[in-house]
C-alpha cells in the first residue's frame, strides 16, 4: 500500500530474475515501476503515480522476455498519501526556514525536496515540517514531502525561489567590452538565464554554478566621463541587478599609428600612440 503519486519502493522476492537492470521491465497496472536494483533473488523498483490505474493495480515482472506468474497487486491509498496543505513563507531563498502543513508525516522515514534540492529538515511531526531550504533555480520549483514508507506527496504546491544578485567582480571596465565579470548571487543554475550591462546582452555568459556566472561585457559608446550602468540577471520574470561603471580612465584610445603603410614582405615597426595602455 502507498502514495496515490507514487514513490515507494516495491520489493519483489521471487527466483531467476534478472542481474541487468535493462533486461527486467516490472509493471504497476499500466505504469512502468522503474528499476532501482535487481538480482537473481530480488528486485526493487520505484512505484509510479496511480495515473489512470485501478486500485489494487496488478504488478507485472517480464525478465529477459519471460513473463513471471503471480498474482501480486498493489493498493494505491489516499489516507496513506503525504500531504501538504500550506507553506510558509511560499518565496524566499537559500537559508531560510519553510514551515510545511499537511499530514501523514512520519518522524525518521521523511525527507524534503524544493525543485529536486534538498530541504533540510530541522523538526518534523505528523502534520508539521520545519525544514532549512536549499540553493535552487530561481523561478517556482515544486515542494514535495517524501515517506519512505509510503511515498510522495503532490508536486502542486509550489515555493518561489528568489533570483539574487550579490556582487560582480570586478565592478568596472573599459567601453570597449570584452571583460569577464564574475556574479556571484543565488538562483543562476537554470538554461533560461539572461545577463545585460546597460540594456545590452552581454558578449556571452557562463553560468558556472547556481550561485555563479560569468559575462563577458559588450562595447558602449566611449565617453570622456565614466557611465553607471545595471547588470541585470533574468531567469523567466524575475530579474535583479547591480551596478557596473564603464571607465574612461580604464578604456585604451589609439591616436595615432607610425608608419601607416609597409611593404607586403611585413617587418615593418609600427609605433602606436594612446593612452590608458596596460
Amino acid at each position: 500500500m502507498g502514495s496515490i503519486y507514487g514513490g515507494v519502493v516495491l520489493t519483489i522476492n521471487g527466483n531467476g530474475f534478472s542481474n541487468s537492470p535493462s533486461t527486467i521491465q516490472v509493471t504497476v497496472g499500466s505504469s512502468t515501476c522503474s528499476i532501482i536494483q535487481t538480482t537473481p533473488g530480488q528486485v526493487q523498483c520505484a512505484v509510479p503515480a496511480q495515473g489512470s490505474n485501478t486500485s489494487p493495480a496488478t504488478i507485472h515482472v517480464v525478465s529477459r522476455g519471460i513473463t513471471f506468474p503471480g498474482s501480486f497487486t498493489f493498493t494505491y491509498s489516499s489516507s496513506s498519501t503525504p500531504s501538504i496543505s500550506s507553506i510558509t513563507p511560499s518565496s524566499g531563498t537559500a537559508g531560510q526556514s519553510l514551515v510545511i502543513a499537511g499530514s501523514n508525516f512520519v518522524s525518521g522515514q521523511t525527507s524534503v525536496t524544493i525543485g529536486g534540492t534538498p530541504c533540510t529538515i530541522s523538526t518534523i511531526s505528523s502534520g508539521s515540517i520545519t525544514c532549512t531550504v536549499g540553493s535552487s533555480p530561481a523561478g517556482n520549483q515544486p515542494v514535495i514531502v517524501s515517506v519512505s514508507s509510503t511515498g510522495k506527496s503532490s508536486a502542486s504546491t509550489t515555493f518561489l525561489y528568489s533570483l539574487q544578485v550579490s556582487s560582480l567582480s570586478p565592478t568596472q571596465g573599459s567601453y570597449g567590452g570584452g571583460q569577464a565579470v564574475t556574479v556571484t548571487g543565488d538562483g543562476f543554475n537554470t538554461s533560461s538565464v539572461v545577463v545585460t550591462i546597460c540594456g545590452q546582452p552581454c558578449q556571452s555568459v557562463s553560468v558556472l554554478s547556481n550561485t555563479q556566472l560569468t559575462c563577458v561585457t559588450p562595447s558602449q559608446t566611449a565617453s570622456s566621463t565614466s557611465q553607471s550602468c545595471s547588470l541585470t540577471v533574468t531567469v523567466g520574470s524575475l530579474s535583479n541587478s547591480a551596478a557596473y561603471v564603464y571607465q574612461a580612465s580604464l578604456t585604451a584610445t589609439v591616436t595615432s599609428v607610425t608608419p601607416t603603410r609597409g611593404g607586403t614582405g611585413g617587418g615593418t615597426t609600427l609605433t602606436i600612440t594612446g593612452t590608458n595602455f596596460p
